[in-house]
């Protein structure tokens, strides 16, 4: 069975976040694996040993207490399973999905200082740049509604990673949900007639020909287009790809994107071209 990873601080914007992945396991007929990632500074120490056993125990009491509050919206008995794994939450996601046969996964963002931070929550950002599996990224005070509609900001570069893409589809299908792609062109820019007809062929190879459909919108700033784009549109999900370099790079420095987060409690889902 396919299982969705989610990663608890034991925040409630994580118990949020579990809360839409039992609802997405239900629509999917999906497990769940919910696991929090402890860790202390490396320094030999046999006090800090000492430290970690704690936190490792005091995170096991953590879980059985989730367990039991788990089971007043858990109400389709979906197979949920819970561990605390010593890391980063970044390296504990991707080992996970490594061994454990992961699918994708889910995460709430939560309160913290800094930039970026104010809108994805510090670890939620690390796992946006660096998690190899889609990521759901579900804002705090966000409550699942079914998807009807879900609305993909694209740069139309070929996405070399097809799984992912796949995974989209799987998830388009199941909700019965609208697949529109949305594109931002610069005043004045010429199309790419050739960079289109590519980004199509691969849109008809995963999704079926002629299911999709490419919206463009003028805007000198991508990140006010999008924003744009999601008030004509009004999408249950954002979806963006994360390439090595450009178009997402952009979306973390824009204030605009903070506030489309935030302020919109609009679902993204990242898919990592890699």
């Amino acid at each position: 069975m396919n299982t969705i990873l989610v990663p608890t601080d034991f925040s409630d914007g994580a118990f949020n976040a579990l809360g839409y992945a039992i609802r997405l396991a239900e629509l999917l007929d999906y497990s769940i694996h919910v696991v929090h990632a402890y860790s202390m500074p490396a320094t030999g120490s046999a006090i800090m040993v000492d430290i970690t056993e704690i936190l490792e125990k005091n995170a096991n009491e953590e879980l059985e207490l989730l367990k039991r509050k788990v089971e007043s919206i858990n109400k389709s008995n979906v197979l949920i399973t819970y561990n605390a794994q010593h890391g980063t939450v970044v390296e504990v996601i991707n080992r996970m999905s490594r061994t454990e046969g992961i699918e994708f996964v889910v995460m709430g963002t939560q309160g913290a200082s800094g930039i970026t931070e104010k809108w994805l929550g510090t670890n939620a950002a690390s796992a946006a740049k660096n998690v190899e599996d889609p990521l759901m990224i579900v804002p705090a005070d966000h409550a699942y509604k079914n998807i009807g509609h879900i609305l993909f900001a694209t740069d139309l570069k070929v996405t070399e990673n097809d799984k992912h893409l796949q995974f989209l589809s799987t998830l388009t299908s199941k909700s019965n949900a609208k697949l529109d792609f949305l594109h931002i062109r610069k005043q004045g820019q010429e199309s790419d007639d050739e960079k289109i007809g590519k980004f199509r062929s691969q849109l008809d190879r995963i999704f079926g020909e002629g299911k999709t459909r490419i919206t463009y919108l003028f805007d000198n700033e991508i990140n006010e287009g999008i924003q744009d784009g999601i008030e004509t549109h009004n999408p249950d999900v954002l979806v963006v790809v994360r390439h090595q370099y450009g178009f997402f790079e952009g979306l973390f420095r824009s204030s605009v994107s903070r506030k489309l987060i935030s302020h919109s409690a609009l679902p993204i889902l990242v898919l990592q071209d890699k």
